[in-house]
């Protein structure tokens, strides 16, 4: 089983975008390979340049007020679990408060330390990080496993909050997603939205080995389902295919 999944405007995109990117990084960091925690500083690159956007913070706070808004409104409802309700109430104040709050910047770290600023430089220079470019991140790489990892640990800590508030985020977008079986006939999946404004869509596919191509907008969703193929261009299937779609809005 395999999920692709299709943000509808910009805050979406970049949030799947920051949760592949702390995966990766705590992937690699949580290793004692040497060429992994390497995998993890230039992870941590890629973290700093999204979590540093203004506008990204602007409207991601922008959302969770609107968020604890639509749920503050459920407070009177006897269908709804009050406990978990308040819980994610205090989750969305929290994390909104988190990154509002924070006195260093995400990337704050990076940009000013020379040491990591020689690193990025030669990242565009094929082979640029080998030992005779930066004899000193080979030597920090030579170094003990606990002294790379305390020193990751601290370059990731100002974005935290963005790893707590983009799960949140996602978690409960994920969450209010409506989910149902439908057929790609011929391996093409077309509908309209019918008025409604979503934020994510999800499509479950049983076979690894196909993969869906996505464009929407608010008048048509469209997937065409190709199979993978390493060596030549990727066909689309010419049968039927059952997959599941999930439009989700919160």
């Amino acid at each position: 089983m395999i999920i692709y999944e299709y943000p509808f405007n910009e805050l979406v995109r970049s949030m799947l975008r920051l949760e592949y990117l702390f995966d990766r990084f705590n992937h690699f960091a949580r290793s004692d390979d040497a060429e992994l925690h390497h995998n993890a500083l230039i992870t941590l690159f890629e973290l700093g340049d999204i979590s540093a956007r203004g506008d990204i913070k602007a409207l991601l706070l922008k959302e969770f007020e609107r968020q604890k808004f639509s749920l503050n409104g459920l407070k009177s409802s006897k269908e709804v679990d009050q406990d978990k309700l308040l819980a994610t109430l205090g989750e969305l104040e929290h994390a909104a408060t988190q990154v509002n709050s924070s006195v260093i910047k995400p990337n704050a770290i990076i940009a000013d330390n020379e040491w990591l600023n020689a690193i990025r430089t030669r990242l565009h220079t094929p082979g640029g990080t080998s030992p005779i470019d930066l004899p000193g991140f080979y030597a920090w790489r030579h170094s003990p496993v606990t002294s790379r990892r305390e020193l990751l640990q601290k370059f990731i800590y100002p974005m935290l909050p963005w790893q707590e508030s983009c799960h949140l985020f996602l978690r409960l977008l994920r969450e209010s997603g409506e989910s149902r079986e439908v057929l790609a006939h011929k391996g093409s999946f077309q509908q309209a939205p019918s008025g409604k404004v979503y934020q994510l869509m999800r499509i479950t596919l049983e076979d690894p080995s196909l993969f869906a191509e996505i464009s929407a907008n608010k008048y048509l969703l469209s997937i065409r389902l190709l199979k993978c193929d390493r060596d030549q261009k990727p066909t689309l299937i010419n049968e039927d295919i059952p997959f599941k779609l999930t439009l989700c809005h919160f």
